[in-house]
């Protein structure tokens, strides 16, 4: 037994000597996040809302230079297939048309002097939201925006945020405008710049 003694304590000691606890299930590594994704909270909302607007200029009395149409897929629904410009988040032509414009018909203008026509926007592959649309006439005076039909928190001011979703999608919206003209949406978000401009005709 003598022998065996100091095998023992060198036995003893070198568990006394191991690691005290096991790693923490509750450690930054291992748990869960309730936090938001980065760039999806009001700092970022606010970041994009003060890019500065960078809508092209179109001397009056010229054509409006219309933005091509794309195809995307997957959609939400066959209507949101083409759109116009190339980004991820669209207005779709099934209502805009193939050719970029906005009739005003019969329409007549609200209490703000804007009258209202209905453009659905879509999402597709790549998107990630927050967005940020604005809109600016570009052939003269006058004043647009974008509101979003079933969610009025979207809204600021003259601007619209499109809050971070799933793929694909689609927005019910208005846009307003103070009559016809040249008209440009400028899309700003995380990994989106774009301009897409349309007319609106009487």
């Amino acid at each position: 037994m003598r022998r065996l003694w100091p095998l023992i304590v060198v036995s003893l000691l070198a568990a006394c000597t191991g690691p005290s606890t096991p790693p923490s299930p509750t450690s930054p590594a291992a748990a869960p996040s309730s936090a938001a994704p980065p760039g999806t909270g009001d700092a970022a909302i606010a970041a994009l809302m003060g890019r500065p607007l960078r809508l092209p200029t179109v001397a009056p009395g010229s054509a409006c230079p219309v933005s091509k149409v794309t195809e995307r897929s997957p959609v939400a629904q066959a209507a949101d297939a083409r759109g116009l410009g190339t980004g991820p988040l669209y207005p779709i032509t099934f209502y805009i048309g193939e050719n970029g414009t906005l009739r005003l018909g019969r329409e007549t203008p609200g209490a703000d002097g804007l009258y209202e026509l209905k453009v659905v926007w879509a999402t597709s592959a790549g998107f990630q939201g927050p967005a940020v649309v604005r809109v600016g006439r570009v052939d003269g005076t006058g004043r647009g925006l974008v509101r979003l039909y079933y969610d009025s928190t979207a809204s600021r001011g003259d601007a619209v945020v499109f809050a971070p979703t799933t793929y694909p999608s689609d927005y019910p919206s208005g846009t307003f405008v103070s009559g016809p003209g040249c008209y440009a949406y400028q899309i700003d978000g995380a990994n989106l710049e774009e301009v897409i401009v349309f007319r609106v005709v009487a």
